[in-house]
């Protein structure tokens, strides 16, 4: 007698992690972040060969100034857009409110630090944010107001030292250029391990991509977040931020 054959498995349920307003944001985050490294670095190395190969391929140092400067006008624009969203939408308000650190942060800190260094086995439970989320969230934030003020200054150089010193403008062109080798590196070595390298996401994340996180991911990566959601199932709740789609 031929085997029945298993049935197949249900689908695992997925729920919304970024809506797609949230993702829109990221993806353009992610091309002025990209092209702004691209066409600031020949500035910071304008001795490497690389760099020299950099502006011939961007048109020259006329049209590699001018790429430069318009991706600025794109991550500012998003930044003030970002500042409506979090300040008078009901998702973006919420999410900022998660986003706040608490002490609760620090512990699982600490927690996880024994668990690193072999004196625990006990993982802190995160919710809908871990502090490494609610760190790079707001390292974001401040290093975009110190590269748009101090890139502004550079920009309108005429302008600014009309209310600013010498010194102030090349204090400015100092931390212009260590804050992007710093955002560069804590993007490649720090964001991406964490989203996209570590062994829970290996090969890659695809949250920026689709907005859904699987019911295991969110059992697995925020717990009391998931914790929360099914007591909302079970008391017949709106899902709200951790709706299943």
């Amino acid at each position: 007698m031929t085997p029945i054959k298993d049935q197949a498995k249900a689908p695992e349920r997925e729920f919304e992690r970024l809506t797609l307003n949230q993702r829109i944001q990221h993806w353009i985050l992610i091309a002025s972040f990209i092209s702004l490294v691209i066409t600031g670095m020949p500035v910071r190395y304008p001795e490497s060969p690389i760099s020299h190969v950099m502006v011939r391929l961007m048109g020259g140092v006329t049209l590699r100034a001018a790429l430069h400067r318009f991706w600025a006008l794109v991550l500012i624009s998003l930044c003030a857009y970002h500042l409506f969203y979090v300040l008078f939408s009901r998702r973006g308000r919420e999410d900022l409110g998660e986003f706040i650190p608490s002490l609760k942060d620090a512990k699982d800190l600490i927690k996880m630090l024994k668990v690193y260094f072999g004196l625990s086995m006990d993982k802190p439970k995160f919710g809908r944010y871990n502090y490494i989320e609610k760190f790079e969230y707001f390292a974001m934030g401040w290093g975009s107001v110190v590269m748009v003020g101090t890139g502004l200054a550079l920009w309108f150089e005429e302008q600014a030292l009309i209310i600013l010193p010498k010194w102030a403008l090349d204090v400015a062109n100092i931390i212009h250029s260590y804050e992007a080798l710093l955002a560069f590196l804590a993007i490649v070595i720090w964001h991406f391990y964490h989203v996209h390298l570590n062994p829970e996401s290996f090969p890659m994340s695809k949250i920026w991509l689709t907005g859904k996180i699987t019911e295991h991911e969110l059992r697995e990566l925020h717990p009391l977040e998931y914790e929360d959601i099914k007591a909302k199932e079970r008391r017949g709740e709106n899902l709200g931020l951790g709706g299943a789609v």
